[in-house]
């Protein structure tokens, strides 16, 4: 039985502790193969964040994997959780991860609307109970997603992601729409090849989203970036800036 993964400091280190399921492996395989690989991303993004966040789910070796954090329905699993005795639920982070192609259309998209519909639910049900918590999603696909534009109307995959998942971000107040994230990116990662363990992030809020091609530098954050950004969201929410007039 595969155990947490311990030092995941980069997102290559992930990538070398869940070997991608063969071309003909079983459903059970590749669903072992999506766990396993939620969790230790789960465990890398904490890792990430944890100067910042002290005590942070997931530990660094794992532990804490899909921690409870209090709902208006109840306790439900969270990849990432933040949490104190003074905020309650601070600060969220749900991952979904979609591995590869439809064998059909050869396309990402066939759960997007399963996926946004639990990330709805989700969002819905933390801000019910707690409306301070700053939630952030994370929907990671292969850098490939932005390759399978075919002409026509349709963007690619990744396009499709962006449009699909711009309608769960926004969410800027305490008194805000519940069943929104307070920031939503797609995490675009190569598996193989020369730049495996490249990971990037776009923010879905970013206006004109390339529709036809992978994102540009100046389009993506880096890890520092989106770090920045989630802390940005952190504290314009429980530690607001103070604006002064200009002298």
């Amino acid at each position: 039985m595969h155990g947490p993964s311990k030092n995941l400091k980069t997102f290559l280190d992930v990538l070398n502790a869940n070997p991608r399921p063969v071309a003909g492996a079983t459903q059970g395989e590749r669903i072992a193969y999506a766990t396993r690989f939620a969790n230790d991303m789960a465990t890398f993004i904490a890792n990430q964040l944890r100067k910042d966040f002290e005590g942070i789910l997931p530990t660094p070796d794992g532990k804490g994997q899909e921690s409870r954090a209090r709902t208006a329905k109840g306790f439900k699993k969270l990849d990432v959780n933040y949490s104190t005795s003074q905020l309650g639920l601070g600060l969220g982070v749900s991952l979904k991860h979609i591995q590869a192609a439809d064998g059909k259309s050869s396309r990402y998209t066939k759960n997007y609307s399963r996926n946004d519909a639990e990330l709805r639910a989700e969002a819905m049900d933390y801000h019910q109970r707690q409306p301070y918590a700053v939630m952030i999603g994370l929907l990671l696909l292969p850098y490939d997603s932005c390759d399978d534009f075919s002409g026509g109307r349709e963007p690619s995959s990744f396009g499709a992601a962006v449009r699909t998942f711009r309608n769960r971000s926004g969410r800027s107040r305490p008194d805000g729409p519940l069943d929104l994230f307070e920031k939503f990116f797609i995490g675009l990662y190569e598996f193989e090849g020369e730049e495996r363990g490249r990971l990037d992030f776009y923010d879905v809020d970013r206006p004109r989203p390339p529709a036809t091609r992978r994102p540009l530098e100046g389009e993506f954050l880096s890890m520092d970036g989106f770090l920045a950004s989630v802390l940005d969201a952190y504290d314009a929410r429980n530690n607001p800036p103070m604006e002064w007039a200009d002298m």
